[in-house]
């Protein structure tokens, strides 16, 4: 038996319960990162994590459920990182500013996992509500001190703030900021924009 082909059984050997499952979400961001959408297969992501073709099968139904799972945990990762940005301060300025920061942050730092987010089809368990949820509480904060106008609705409020911002996100991306004279680095660009929009 040869070297390689001993190594892919003993890697074979070690997944185990959800391990597998993991490893080809892991795969998956490795390949995005490298490649993009247009040359993502399944078949490389199986090759990476040392299995058979047929293997990713067992936890996924397709490459549109594998990346779901990946715009799963990158909305996963989204909260924890806007969760812990509004816990790091109780001022409703500096919160819905931070937030504004961390969102665009968020975009420039996971490029590839961001596009994946938005441009995958939900999974059987949707997530990114918990996401809104943290920036709709900080816009209700803002508006009970009268730091932003009472109206429209909170709701609506924070959807056009999350628009505008992932607006900002998606140009950062694409990298034009240069062209408008916005070469701030992403947090200042946020925060900037929100002040201007509200005054702050």
């Amino acid at each position: 038996m040869d070297d390689g082909k001993k190594g892919r059984q003993v890697t074979r050997a070690t997944y185990h319960h959800g391990a597998l499952r993991q490893a080809l979400i892991d795969g998956a961001r490795e390949i995005l990162a490298e490649r993009g959408h247009e040359q993502f297969s399944l078949n490389e992501v199986a090759r990476r994590a040392g299995v058979s073709t047929a293997a990713p099968y067992r936890h996924f139904s397709g490459k549109d459920e594998l990346l779901a799972a990946v715009a799963d945990q990158g909305y996963a990762t989204l909260h924890e990182r806007l969760a812990q940005t509004a816990a790091d301060t109780a001022d409703p300025r500096e919160q819905l500013l931070r937030l504004g920061g961390a969102y665009v942050r968020f975009a420039h730092d996971h490029p590839d996992l961001f596009v994946t987010m938005f441009r995958s089809q939900p999974g059987a368990d949707p997530v990114g509500h918990d996401s809104f949820e943290v920036l709709l509480k900080a816009v209700v904060g803002a508006q009970a001190v009268a730091l932003i106008p009472v109206k429209p609705s909170p709701e609506l409020m924070a959807r056009s703030i999350w628009a505008t911002l992932h607006g900002l996100a998606v140009l950062g991306l694409r990298r034009p900021h240069q062209r408008f004279g916005m070469d701030e680095a992403p947090e200042d660009l946020a925060t900037s924009t929100l002040s201007a929009m509200f005054g702050l």
